[in-house]
């Protein structure tokens, strides 16, 4: 029982980091205020950010999917492993809106620069 309990947790932290790491990525780019250097170096820590709350997230989902399987055949209780891979699902998803949106944002910002230097 031990074993596909903390599995199902394993899942569950890794889905709650991937849930939280963009937001501390959106905080960064709020202190940046209207400095251009920092908001580039922003950018690209956001984008790195999202990048391991992407990973971090896949992770979830496999841990959680995986320790709900096992705690079915060993016919335990499989709650959070639910939890896990929900949190673990909207964890990635909204990591992976957050780096398509500034990656979309950090591509119109570059065109419009080289655009200004021609």
């Amino acid at each position: 029982m031990e074993t596909t309990k903390s599995q199902q947790i394993q899942g569950l932290i890794f889905g709650g980091i991937s849930l939280v790491l963009p937001n501390i990525s959106t905080a960064i780019s709020k202190a940046t205020g209207n400095n251009a250097k920092a908001a580039v170096g922003a950018i690209v820590a956001i984008i790195i950010i999202c990048i391991a709350a992407l990973v971090l997230g896949i992770i979830g989902i496999i841990k959680s999917a995986g320790a709900r399987k096992a705690a079915t055949a060993a016919g335990e209780k499989k709650v959070i492993g639910t939890v896990g891979l929900i949190v673990s699902i909207v964890g990635t998803v909204y990591a992976a809106i957050i780096f398509f949106a500034i990656g979309v944002v950090a591509c119109i910002a570059c065109a419009a620069v080289g655009a200004a230097v021609r």
